[in-house]
């Protein structure tokens, strides 16, 4: 919802610059995004509904204040309270609205980025819980002489007693991987 919020506020920018007052501009956002979207995305019937109240009178910053709570979106709300704030200071909706699409885009790029770097750290996190037992594979399997001293006499002890470390290292691994996830 994010992105179509963000198409729709470029989309009453656009109408903004042609010289639409703010109200007029949010209804033809509404049809731009529906087109953009499809009339089932969500923006598209939050659009729609915000014009439904802009047909009742309702002020767009009480409009959109409806949709921010609505939505639980934090940029839904920051659009709200711009709009309320560029309306008691002369109604210059255009510098603001710019500037916020544009703000919104490089949180999404950012967002992206650290998707992406931890998508990489993820999977460098689950090569290295196999290289281990990859590399006593590959030696039982090419110098077989060479781990024999593991699996015989005290060397069993040695590896039974590595073993419960091994597997908990690895689940503190998912665990912390999955809060750093959670967390962005």
């Amino acid at each position: 919802m994010k992105g179509q919020l963000k198409d729709y506020l470029l989309s009453v920018t656009s109408f903004l610059r042609a010289g639409y007052a703010l109200e007029n501009a949010m209804r033809e956002a509404a049809g731009e995004t529906a087109a953009m979207h499809g009339e089932g995305a969500i923006m598209s019937r939050e659009a729609a509904e915000m014009v439904r109240k802009l047909s009742l009178q309702t002020p767009p910053e009480r409009v959109l204040k409806d949709f921010a709570e609505r939505s639980g979106l934090p940029d839904a709300a920051e659009l709200a309270r711009v709009i309320a704030v560029a309306k008691r200071m002369g109604g210059n909706y255009l510098p603001v609205l710019k500037r916020m699409a544009s703000a919104m885009e490089a949180r999404r790029l950012v967002q992206e980025e650290m998707e992406t770097a931890l998508a990489g750290q993820k999977l460098e996190y689950h090569i290295m819980c196999l290289v281990p037992a990859g590399i006593l594979l590959y030696l039982n399997l090419t110098a077989g002489d060479l781990t024999e001293g593991l699996y015989s006499g005290g060397g069993q002890l040695f590896m039974a007693a590595v073993l419960p470390f091994y597997l908990l290292a690895v689940l503190l691994g998912d665990r912390m991987l999955e809060r750093a996830y959670d967390g962005n």
